[in-house]
């Protein structure tokens, strides 16, 4: 072997052996570093969007087929919005659904029915009560001073409210960033100012102590204090003592109604007209029975008219306070929010100012009742829910249902039965709302009839003497 060979041969070794010790030293500084996979690891299978989809809808609601369905609809993160002004939140909404191609969902029927059932539960909107309207409309009767039937509400001389404020741990809920409690303290706050100069008001909580869980339930369950005393409104001492309510533990119910008919016992019904505002956000959670206890204070000598709001309370709650006040000769209504709820307190400025106009102007009073609810309420109550379904149903028409088919989320095909779905319901909502305001402005109509016609015989027995 010539010398040169020998050299090419040596550095050639040389030449291996470091390239085998640059790369096995490598491998030791990627497998310190975690950079080499394990030959165990695979990449994880994107899912299968027909199985996603399953997921999404299986606690989800099927868009309501009727008035009771559409009333005990949640709104979804999407109600009331359109994607131009809202596109942000849009994004965030659908943002899960666009990981699939329109060519990957099975093209079924049931999947277009899942697709439909899952953008309707992000757009879905909370309709009014038309239950709200009856009882205002129902307001407008109460307070006749010759009712027949013993024990029946009539205006007295003296006008006395209470409010009865649940401080249950849910009033510590939020609704749009504002707890319940809150609302409700804001709420109470503007309706004892609207109270006519010579009103009393009384305060009384209950649920204030102890805690929502079993161990404080005892103690919760026992609690309901008068805290303002009925008295003329004095706007300090009663902020002070309203401020002071937070939402703490149970819902006593049964227990607050047998307390309040000791409220009043210095303002009997035959020389007062006695007002109870129960503002509950859930049923009685302590046992009682607050039917029993609301039958035995309506027929006691405080002959009290109970009015009670539900504040966004559940389909469940709402029937049975609603029970409760059909059961009292009473009224029931829902409050979805701040407005509502302030609305709905305000209603009894209205009672106490009816009885004055009774033997003076009467006729002219029962036409104005029916005259603002024929001619503001009833319409504006009839806009609202139009107003509801139109948004809802372009929300999902023009903006979601277009959006996935130009993005190549969904077929065309699904595309069009979604948007034939929306028509579908769109159409349903308005027949359902021009129904109800033909039933109320009925109602209205019949209830004036009958106000004349007492006004008069009134008028007959008392002025024309």
């Amino acid at each position: 072997m010539g010398k040169l060979t020998h050299v090419v041969i040596v550095s050639l070794m040389a030449l291996i052996l470091v390239t085998y010790g640059c790369s096995d030293d490598e491998a030791t500084e990627q497998e310190e570093n975690g950079d080499i996979e394990d030959e165990s690891t695979t990449e994880q299978d994107p899912q299968d969007p027909n199985e996603w989809l399953d997921e999404q809808v299986a606690d989800v609601d099927a868009p309501p087929e009727d008035l009771d369905e559409i009333l005990e609809q949640e709104p979804g993160p999407l109600a009331g919005q359109r994607m131009d002004d809202h596109e942000e939140e849009f994004m965030e909404v659908l943002e899960p659904l666009m990981q699939f191609e329109a060519d990957e969902w099975e093209e079924t029927e049931e999947t277009y029915e899942q697709l439909w059932t899952l953008i309707h539960s992000w757009v879905a909107n909370d309709f009014p009560d038309p239950n709200n309207i009856v009882q205002q409309i129902r307001q407008t009767q109460i307070g006749h001073p010759d009712f027949e039937d013993e024990g029946q509400f009539s205006f007295e001389d003296q006008f006395n409210a209470q409010i009865i404020l649940d401080a249950s741990g849910s009033m510590g809920e939020e609704i749009e960033g504002t707890s319940k409690m809150e609302i409700a303290k804001d709420s109470i706050e503007s309706f004892v100012e609207t109270l006519p100069e010579d009103a009393q008001i009384g305060l009384r909580v209950y649920g204030h102590e102890g805690d929502n869980t079993n161990e404080g339930r005892e103690e919760s369950c026992e609690s309901s204090e008068l805290v303002y005393d009925i008295q003329e409104y004095d706007e300090d001492a009663f902020a002070d003592e309203l401020g002071d309510v937070e939402p703490t533990g149970w819902t006593p119910i049964s227990y607050s109604l047998q307390e309040a008919e000791q409220d009043f016992e210095n303002y009997p019904g035959e020389e007062n007209t006695n007002i109870i505002y129960l503002v509950s956000d859930g049923i009685e959670t302590c046992d009682g029975d607050p039917v029993e206890a609301a039958e035995q204070l309506s027929s006691s000598e405080v002959q009290p008219f109970l009015n009670i709001i539900g504040f966004d309370i559940d389909p469940e709650g709402q029937e049975e306070l609603r029970e409760l006040a059909d059961m009292t000769e009473g009224t029931y209504t829902n409050a979805a929010n701040e407005d509502e709820l302030t609305q709905q307190l305000e209603q009894s400025e209205e009672l106490s100012e009816r009885w004055e106009d009774w033997l003076s102007g009467a006729q002219s009073e029962a036409h104005s009742d029916r005259f603002q609810i024929s001619m503001g309420d009833i319409p504006a109550y009839r806009s609202e829910w139009r107003e509801g379904y139109r948004v809802q149903e372009s929300a999902v028409r023009l903006d979601i249902a277009n959006f996935l088919e130009d993005e190549d989320v969904i077929t065309d095909d699904a595309r069009q039965y979604i948007r034939s779905e929306a028509d579908d319901l769109q159409s349903m909502k308005s027949d359902i709302a021009d129904e109800i305001r033909d039933d109320l402005d009925d109602i209205n109509d019949e209830n004036y009839e009958e106000m004349v016609e007492d006004i008069e015989e009134l008028q007959d027995e008392y002025v024309n003497d």
